[in-house]
């Protein structure tokens, strides 16, 4: 009985070819590109000139404040770990960050959260590991396609009504894969997959004159669709978690490109106005300021070029030859300029002024904290949405662990993701206030060390360390207190 594709491979690939989602890819491609600098700034062949750009060479000029917009945001993003409820959370808690130190998620997880706010979103592939006996996670990028300057490889996401506030219907990933034929000739052919909650179906694009389109691709052992279910029957689950930037998928940079080609604009505007007039010149009349003292030649060969002490001329002027001075155009205008448009950059990105340092100036702790405001906002606002889909990456990983590992880890059970704190910590401040708690308040030292970071392996170190010992020797003698004492007092 032939194979058919359903009726979602058509809706899928029509979702490829919808001009709305080629507007998406080539937002997020531009958003890629202005985040790496390379942003289209043309030059003239003076600007590459004195820029020292060689013939030939990689020609390109921004001053980049889009990858700052986006690291300002996904730096603050850490996963501290994960909590649950009982002993059944503690359990499954335990068994996640397990899974997490296992994944190098600690490393992972910045990529995640970077791409996804310069994309507007990313994905996390769930899958399990049979030689290793765990769940594994691969990093999947939005889709773009080659024909909008894209990689042709990553993961789109299918919802109802095209709203991703509702569940996820099913998500496809597409690629390019390279084949040898039985003959040994090499080929490469377009390849998509489609995962659905209790299914997998493949499909291959064929070129040939029989067949055109988009046909089901079946393995070896024939079998088409894949099921993916459970021991029971049950569905497993769309093993694709989306993450997602903001409710419309949007790129941080969205409101920030525009404002980034003026800066880009203005930059250039003042190194060609201080290369053709901040610097001084000098002005003969009379004679001819070329390199030989004659007239210009028909192709110009014999000119002098405008630069740092450069002359210009004329023979053409009232009474004797005459020599004087013009002196460097004063740039501070065009340079404040340029410092209002990074201001303008900071407002609408909602990023602190001080990640770019338009003054030399340093903000007070309160101007940084009110400056901060905005960004925090915005990254506790990342941190729910980031965290359910770690969350979810970690209730795949539990179900697939309990059918193909035989975990047995209750799935009932929900975890709540724990985050680094987003805030920028005032050292001074801090040190202050644990001084404080030791000295006023009789705070035992090791709750001190705890509150200040210090691991339990750190901790035991320093206590026995011979300082340490001193100093409790001496608090003993001081207190008249026994050794079972002080050594009860300290364990506090």
């Amino acid at each position: 009985m032939p194979v058919e594709p359903s009726l979602d491979l058509e809706v899928a690939y029509a979702g490829w070819l919808a001009q709305e989602e080629q507007r998406r890819q080539e937002g997020i491609v531009l958003a890629r590109l202005y985040y790496a600098g390379e942003h289209d700034v043309p030059l003239t062949d003076r600007q590459k000139e004195f820029l020292g750009f060689q013939d030939g060479g990689n020609e390109r000029f921004a001053l980049n404040y889009c990858k700052t917009i986006v690291r300002a945001i996904a730096e603050r993003l850490i996963v501290a770990g994960f909590s649950g409820n009982g002993p059944a959370g503690a359990a499954f808690s335990e068994q996640a960050w397990a899974w997490w130190q296992a994944n190098r998620a600690d490393g992972l997880q910045g990529r995640v959260h970077q791409r996804t706010v310069r994309d507007g979103e990313y994905f996390v592939f769930v899958d399990w590991d049979a030689a290793a006996g765990r769940p594994v996670w691969r990093l999947h990028p939005r889709y773009t396609d080659a024909t909008v300057q894209g990689t042709g490889f990553g993961c789109k996401a299918f919802y109802p009504d095209g709203d991703p506030d509702q569940q996820m219907e099913y998500a496809s990933k597409r690629w390019t894969e390279t084949v040898t034929d039985e003959r040994g000739r090499r080929e490469t052919r377009q390849r998509m997959t489609l995962y659905h909650p209790d299914r997998v179906e493949k499909y291959i694009l064929a070129t040939t004159n029989s067949e055109a389109g988009w046909v089901p691709y079946a393995e070896d052992d024939g079998q088409w669709p894949l099921p993916w279910i459970d021991r029971q029957g049950r569905p497993l689950g769309i093993p694709i978690v989306h993450f997602r930037n903001n409710p419309d998928l949007q790129t941080e940079l969205w409101d920030a490109i525009p404002v980034q080609d003026a800066i880009n604009k203005c930059a250039l505007d003042i190194l060609a106005t201080a290369d053709a007039t901040g610097f001084r010149m000098l002005v003969a009349l009379g004679f001819y300021p070329t390199t030989d003292g004659l007239p210009p030649e028909s192709d110009g060969s014999n000119y002098l070029e405008v630069h740092p002490g450069c002359w210009i001329g004329t023979t053409k002027a009232p009474g004797d030859a005459n020599v004087f001075a013009l002196d460097a155009a004063d740039l501070r205008p065009m340079i404040e300029l340029l410092l209002e448009m990074v201001l303008d950059l900071a407002r609408v990105t909602d990023t602190p002024v001080s990640r770019f340092q338009p003054t030399r100036q340093i903000a007070a702790e309160g101007t940084l904290k009110q400056q901060e405001g905005p960004l925090l906002a915005k990254v506790r606002d990342r941190q729910t949405s980031f965290g359910n889909s770690w969350e979810d990456v970690l209730y795949l990983s539990r179900r697939l662990a309990n059918t193909f590992g035989g975990a047995g880890l209750d799935e009932d059970v929900l975890l709540s993701t724990q985050w680094e704190p987003a805030e920028t910590r005032d050292e001074k401040a801090f040190l202050e206030g644990l001084a404080l708690k030791r000295d006023k308040l009789g705070v035992p030292q090791v709750m001190i060390w705890r509150e200040a970071g210090y691991s339990q392996e750190e901790i035991d170190e320093m206590m026995a360390s011979d300082e340490y010992q001193a100093r409790v020797g001496m608090l003993r003698m001081g207190l008249g207190l026994s050794s079972n004492q002080q050594e009860a007092e300290e364990s506090e």
